[in-house]
């Protein structure tokens, strides 16, 4: 037990420390996304000589005349960069550098972003835009603005030649995320976030949740076998991962979780083979200087569209997720939701582990019986008489006291398969009831054993004062070594009386006949009762004598053990009513003196001596039984039976009711996510055919206009 709780608080631990890690990576992470939410959480601080040649150049750009540094659409003018004290520290980042041409006829009509963010870039450095540029950043009162790139550093670039403020544009690198401008520019219609559909495509799809949610289970099903200083820490850490495993399934995401969507106008061109960010896309679509990134099953429905003035939203990735009137991610998701079945998989498949494993290693009949007991109400009494008892209406989960003065019950099913386990009365069962007490075991045919015994034993180890021949003779036959049957007659005549019938005693029988030297049983018998045999002396040799001492015993034992199991089957047929009130842990509910020694290495004369003993105990004792009912019935004899447990602790009363809980919610979720995962899987396998005939009837109304599945 010491290991388990060892390897369950090592477990606990782990999850706590792994917990206190994620919650402080993503405090952090939130807090710096707050500021600027492309940056990693590493920064250093800006030196003197670099802040110098910041403001140096700053002045230049913002003072330059007639200069704009960075012109905007008409709903954002352009204002200019200063340093404030959030600027002392410079953030490093890897990423591609996203580049905007906007409609208008100003020079460097650009606009760069890192991600959704919005930079500046100086212009000179526009040369050295690569695929994947890493770039240092601080924060300005308005933009972040670029320090350095890709090696080119601000503060070398001015010390070596002060820049112009402004540059031509040339023709970026063959590798470079920009191309050059053909004077087909693009009109930056609005910036939005995007919509709680869009978000679905690409947000969590719910099987890490579900894997936690899943995690916990378990760990609740270790409490209920756990040592109880673990308990309430295994309780707190799997309700914690269940109540954030369920928030995140089920909440609505935040603003700050939605990405940027940039609506442009412009006229969408196929380039054939030429495409700058995705070569390998088969539609080389491009709008402007941007290439489009389309969702494969969009590729028969852009064709319309080509050459004409189209509306297209974008993410900053150039992922497309609207074209034109018709072509909408989020209509696809609206009108076919998205069938997201991994989460139930995995809720489905873990619900079903930890019920197989509840049902295997926890007894689930009582828990469920007394919790369902418990929730419908239930009462404590005391009683101390069958009048009492009878008039009470008993419910399963009732607590019962009892006092009184009953029989201890008599297990059934005694055979002589079953007598070196002798057991005559069990005392975790007490029958109780109004009658008079049955009587205590007695038998005639127990008593003539006993006589046959008692008289063979008596010859056959008599000592010498005993003898009843003369002194000379006796000590004769002592020194010869024979021993003197000097009642012969009684033992046959006691042997006749209890073995009555040709069966019985049939090698004691033959014994006697050839020691009395008669033709048979029945003529030895008529000898012994005419008297012709007092006064005949047998002598035995020793051997002679053990032999006979055995077979009288092993005569006489069938006798005491069916008598024994006769005695004991009148015991167990009590009179009819009352009750039977049994402890069903098996508890006694009578203390009596235990016998000398364990019953079953009692002979069986022994057994039916302690039958008669533990009879004038147990017959009519004083009994008490405290405890709840788990189980109440009336049997064809009329007796009420009453099944008591042991009122549960506080640590025990949480073992049932948990278990209980924990059966019924497990049960829940397999049925709930099986029925969801088929159900959700079936809807997956022809989702895109129904976004494909939705398509379809887009483009070509004159078909058959296809119905929209509701959302279930």
């Amino acid at each position: 037990m010491s290991t388990i709780a060892l390897i369950l608080v090592l477990v606990l631990a782990c999850l706590l420390a792994a917990s206190i890690y994620v919650w402080f990576k993503h405090r952090n992470k939130s807090a710096l996304a707050s500021s600027l939410t492309f940056i990693k959480p590493t920064h250093r601080k800006l030196t003197a000589e670099e802040r110098t040649a910041i403001e140096y150049y700053l002045n230049r750009q913002n003072n330059w005349p007639g200069n704009k540094l960075l012109p905007r659409a008409p709903a954002r003018p352009s204002a200019k960069l200063a340093l404030t004290a959030q600027s002392d520290d410079v953030y490093p980042i890897t990423h591609a550098i996203t580049r905007y041409g906007l409609a208008g006829d100003a020079p460097n009509n650009w606009r760069y972003y890192l991600d959704s963010e919005e930079i500046h870039l100086p212009p000179f450095w526009e040369q050295y835009i690569s695929a994947d540029n890493h770039v240092e950043v601080i924060k300005t009162q308005t933009l972040p603005l670029v320090i350095s790139l890709n090696g080119h550093s601000l503060l070398d670039h001015i010390c070596n030649s002060p820049p112009s403020p402004l540059v031509p544009v040339t023709a970026a690198p063959r590798n470079a995320a920009i191309r050059k401008d053909e004077s087909e520019h693009v009109e930056l219609v609005n910036i939005r976030k995007e919509t709680r559909e869009e978000h679905a495509l690409n947000g969590p799809n719910g099987v890490k949740e579900a894997a936690i949610i899943s995690t916990a289970l378990l760990l609740l099903f270790f409490s209920l076998i756990s040592p109880v200083i673990v308990i309430p820490w295994m309780i707190f850490l799997a309700v914690l991962a269940i109540a954030w495993g369920c928030w995140s399934l089920f909440r609505r995401p935040v603003e700050s979780e939605l990405k940027e969507v940039h609506g442009l106008r412009g006229i969408p061109k196929r380039w054939e083979l030429f495409g700058e960010s995705n070569q390998e896309q088969d539609s080389n679509i491009s709008l402007g200087t941007i290439d489009l990134i389309y969702p494969p099953h969009w590729q028969p429905y852009l064709s319309p569209d080509l050459g004409k003035m189209t509306n297209v939203d974008i993410y900053l990735n150039k992922q497309v997720i609207r074209h034109g009137r018709y072509l909408s991610l989020h209509d696809e998701v609206k009108n076919f939701p998205l069938q997201q079945w991994g989460k139930n998989a995995v809720l489905a498949a873990n619900s079903l582990v930890v019920l197989l494993l509840v049902l295997t290693y926890i007894p689930l009949s009582l828990p469920v019986k007394l919790s369902s007991s418990w929730l419908q109400g239930t009462q404590r009494t005391e009683v101390s008489s069958v009048q009492a008892l009878e008039a009470l209406p008993l419910h399963i989960g009732d607590t019962l006291k009892i006092h009184g003065t009953g029989m201890c019950y008599v297990p059934s099913g005694n055979n002589p398969a079953t007598i070196p386990s002798f057991m005559p009365f069990d005392c975790s069962a007490i029958y109780w009831n109004n009658s008079a007490p049955l009587p205590q075991p007695e038998s005639e045919v127990i008593n003539k054993a006993t006589a046959l015994q008692a008289a063979v034993n008596g010859q056959l180890h008599r000592s010498g004062n005993e003898q009843k021949l003369n002194p000379q003779l006796a000590s004769a036959i002592e020194k010869s070594g024979m021993i003197l049957l000097d009642d012969f007659s009684g033992i046959v005549l006691k042997t006749q009386d209890l073995c009555g019938t040709e069966a019985d005693c049939i090698r004691l029988k033959n014994a006697l006949t050839n020691l009395g030297n008669a033709k048979n049983w029945n003529s030895l018998v008529k000898r012994a009762k005419s008297g012709a045999l007092q006064g005949i002396n047998v002598l035995l040799r020793p051997i002679s004598a053990e032999s006979l001492e055995n077979l009288t015993n092993a005569a006489t034992s069938a006798f005491f053990t069916q008598e024994t199991l006769q005695a004991v089957a009148r015991l167990n047929t009590p009179p009819p009513g009352g009750f039977l009130i049994t402890s069903d842990e098996g508890k006694q509910l009578v203390e009596h003196p235990l016998p000398a020694q364990p019953l079953n290495e009692y002979n069986t004369f022994d057994q039916w001596k302690e039958l008669q003993r533990l009879s004038r105990i147990l017959l009519q004792t004083p009994f008490q039984a405290h405890g709840v009912i788990t189980n109440t019935f009336v049997d064809a004899n009329g007796t009420r039976h009453i099944a008591l447990h042991s009122e549960p602790d506080m640590v025990t009363l949480w073992r049932y009711l948990g278990t209980s809980l924990l059966l019924l919610t497990l049960t829940i979720i397999f049925g709930y996510n099986a029925w969801r995962l088929v159900q959700r899987w079936r809807k997956n396998q022809h989702r895109m055919a129904d976004i494909h005939r939705y398509y379809q009837s887009c483009f070509n109304p004159q078909l058959t206009t296809i119905s929209i599945r509701p959302v279930i």
